[in-house]
């Protein structure tokens, strides 16, 4: 079957039932006159006949699996390889052509060229046939003047006012999108001004293309409700609200009906405080109708997380020649206390090099449940419990069994839907939605080698805005206390500081704030930035500055300590940029830039503590190498357990494309990278960051990935190489130069993960 498969229309145009029909292989678009980008790459998206789809990178093919299933009729195999994998020859329509022509002159029309003109050729080769565009764009129009016409004089004067604002400015190149987007800003604009029924209808442009000179006179319209009828302000009247999923408004006004200040509240016996309500209800009665704080309303009332359905229902009405808006606020409450139970197979990044030497990463199961209990104390609280269990491979070690590795944790938080001691905050518009954190978390890890008991507690700010969302932790605690099992892993700390530093118990009291963001809602995920960067994180200051004040001792390290543990002091930042473009629907690219850096200083002027340290390596990381394996700097000593580091630079690159029907998709990519200590060391030559020397103490690798892509989840397979390996000495280190295919077995790196790496 196979060979009948390989040899079957070994010559595809064969297949053809007519002589005249030629199959179509794609178009070619050659723009004369105006050549930026951003108006030549969307031409070809009006092209209205697309050639056969590739697998595999190969076009014949499906057509040759669509040949074959036919070939064989409608019995399982044939119908699975023609309608499942299969696809019928694309045939050259000349009318696709002419919607084609139609369809990219509509397109240069709304981004400023009126009058261009689109010439076709058709080239055919046994029965093969390309369609050949030529475009010449014309002149491009720009805007020459705006005027706006409207008789409303109250209207007239509130877009004249905000005319800084306005979308259309004289100079500017006249797009069709830009003059969509204006109309929606005034209609914004002036429902925000209390006219509740206005909307696009009434808002309409002339566009007068009648000179020569490249210049278009641009007239904004603005048209009244009717012949004898101007448009009316709205006032905000009363406000119902409901927590109940059917109800009948003739029944509000009950004696189960609560007045508050605000709004006529019905709890029907669903216990929430009604001033968690008028935290975040931006509704009220005798303020004139703003479109801003009906959206804003909804948004926080959803954010809430204690509903599940939401339903503003305004009702405009006359009463005494003054137009009003009642409001009728349906919430459907949502489920008190659920539960969530998740097993897992893992894959850590944490490895057990202090026996074997090795940097694998472990292999395990865990299970995560998760109890939420919404509205704990009535105030829309968020109250949720995590317990995860985890047991991992690290391989038999001195007669233990498998899985000889555990990590337990618990973690509480709870979560307020205000900012706490902030009221003010709360009710400001530029903020989507605002929430306060309390969270506590205990950890225990238990290996071969140490075991590790982490517990840490703090409060976290959160305020949102549209592209951005900045948290604040003003306060946080972590406490490590870690013991040694392992004689061999001893010996070790006591020779190396840094390893003595990674097991020490530690103390971190500090805070931190940051922010991330993207705008990816606003370019529709073609081409967006995503943002992260902790901005700041600080720690044992106020510590230190209380010691001082109360004039305490030194301990017998020179330093403070408090309960019999040193604290850390020191200062983090860290920025992580990525930049997406989206070629096509089959191909993207992406771009990532990460820098970081700590300093040690104060109470602790060596070392960060481990858990603030930066490393490479892994599947989200430099994937030519294995987690924790490379660095700082040009350092390397065999047997060296310390990877990590006070700098880290991290720079990535990768193509994605899709390889069959959405599901299977390829990248190629290039990682380079390493972390560096911020002070120098004689004990480790090389280690520390210069600028002289960092660009060539970068790990560079590629590599090759697949992508498993079911929409819910992304499973992900990449391989990788290094070429320059700055653990070698200088002269040596571009390792690609010793390829062959020995070096290519022992140096190929393989990463699994879940999700893209950036």
């Amino acid at each position: 079957m196979l060979m009948a498969f390989v040899l079957n229309a070994c010559n595809i145009t064969k297949q053809l039932r007519d002589s005249q029909q030629q199959l179509y292989k794609g178009s070619t678009i050659k723009v004369i006159g105006e050549t930026r980008n951003d108006v030549v790459n969307p031409i070809s998206d009006n092209l209205k006949q697309k050639p056969n789809k590739k697998f595999l990178g190969i076009t014949k093919l499906k057509m040759r699996m669509y040949y074959f299933g036919s070939k064989h009729g409608d019995g399982k195999i044939g119908a699975y390889m023609r309608d499942k994998y299969g696809e019928p020859p694309v045939i050259l329509d000349t009318a696709f052509i002419e919607s084609s022509i139609k369809g990219m002159k509509g397109y240069l029309r709304s981004v400023g060229f009126y009058y261009p003109v689109i010439n076709y050729e058709v080239k055919s080769r046994r029965q093969r046939a390309t369609v050949n565009y030529v475009i010449n764009t014309g002149n491009v129009y720009h805007i020459g003047s705006y005027q706006i016409n409207c008789a409303d004089k109250n209207l007239y004067d509130i877009i004249k006012g905000n005319e800084k604002e306005a979308l259309v400015i004289p100079g500017y190149r006249l797009k069709q999108d830009v003059l969509l987007d204006e109309q929606k800003r005034i209609v914004s604009l002036l429902r925000n001004y209390g006219y509740y029924t206005f909307s696009t209808e009434f808002v309409g442009f002339d566009v007068d293309t009648a000179n020569n000179n490249g210049n278009v006179n641009v007239s904004l319209n603005i048209l009244n409700k009717g012949i004898y009828e101007v448009h009316k302000v709205h006032i905000n009247k009363n406000i119902y609200v409901n927590i109940e999923p059917n109800y009948d408004i003739n029944t509000y006004k009950n004696k189960d009906t609560i007045n508050t200040p605000f709004f006529y509240y019905i709890p029907n016996r669903y216990q929430l405080n009604h001033k968690v309500l008028e935290q975040n209800m931006f509704l009220t009665s005798g303020d004139v109708f703003k479109q801003q704080a009906l959206t804003v309303t909804y948004n926080r009332l959803g954010d809430l997380s204690v509903f599940k359905y939401i339903n503003i229902t305004p009702k405009p009405y006359v009463q005494n020649d003054t137009q009003y808006i009642d409001y009728y606020v349906r919430l459907s409450p949502n489920i008190k206390y659920d539960y969530i139970i998740e097993p897992q197979a893992i894959y850590s990044d944490q490895n057990n090099t202090f026996t074997n030497q090795s940097s694998n990463g472990n292999y395990g199961v865990a299970a995560i449940l998760q109890f939420n209990n919404r509205n704990t104390f009535k105030n829309a609280e968020l109250l949720k419990l995590t317990y995860r269990s985890s047991f991992e491979a690290q391989g038999k070690v001195n007669g233990t069994s498998w899985f000889n590795a555990t990590e337990q944790s618990l973690t509480a938080s709870l979560t307020f839907p205000r900012l706490l001691l902030f009221p003010k905050l709360d009710k400001n518009y530029r903020f989507i939605n605002t929430r306060s954190i309390l969270t506590t978390s205990g950890i225990y890890e238990l290996n071969t080698n140490f075991e590790r008991r982490v517990f840490t507690t703090g409060i976290i700010y959160q305020l949102n805005k549209k592209y951005i969302s900045f948290y604040i932790t003003p306060f946080e605690v972590s406490y490590t206390r870690n013991t040694v099992n392992s004689d061999t892993l001893q010996s070790l700390i006591n020779k190396d500081i840094y390893l003595f530093s990674m097991f020490s118990n530690n103390l971190i009291l500090g805070g931190r704030f940051g922010f991330t963001y993207s705008d990816k809602a606003k370019n529709k995920g073609n081409h967006y930035v995503f943002i992260r960067w902790d901005v700041l994180e600080l720690s044992g200051n106020t510590a230190t500055a209380l010691n001082k004040i109360l004039d305490r001792p030194f301990n017998e390290t020179n330093t403070y300590n408090i309960l019999g543990v040193n604290y850390s002091q020191f200062a983090k930042t860290a920025l992580d940029f990525r930049y997406n473009t989206k070629h096509d629907e089959n191909n993207a690219t992406v771009f990532r830039v990460f820098a970081g850096v700590g300093l040690p200083y104060g109470n602790s002027p060596k070392f960060l503590p481990f858990e603030r340290r930066f490393w490479v390596g892994g599947a989200n990381s430099l994937r030519a190498w294995l987690p924790r394996s490379l660095g700082p700097g040009g350092y390397y000593e065999f047997g060296q357990i310390d990877y990590s580091g006070d700098v880290k630079l991290e720079f990535n690159a990768e193509y994605r494309f899709n390889m069959y029907n959405r599901w299977l998709e390829g990248a190629f990519f290039v990682d380079a990278g390493n972390v560096w200590m911020t002070k120098k060391d004689d004990a480790r030559p090389l280690a520390n960051f210069a600028f002289d020397r960092f660009a060539n103490e970068l790990g560079i690798g590629t590599g090759f990935g697949t992508r498993l892509n079911f929409d819910v989840i992304l499973i992900r397979l990449d391989f990788a190489i290094p070429l320059h390996d700055p653990s070698y000495n200088v002269g040596s280190r571009w390792v690609i130069n010793n390829f062959n295919q020995d070096w290519l077995f022992d140096n190929l790196n393989f990463n699994f993960g879940i999700g893209y790496p950036f």
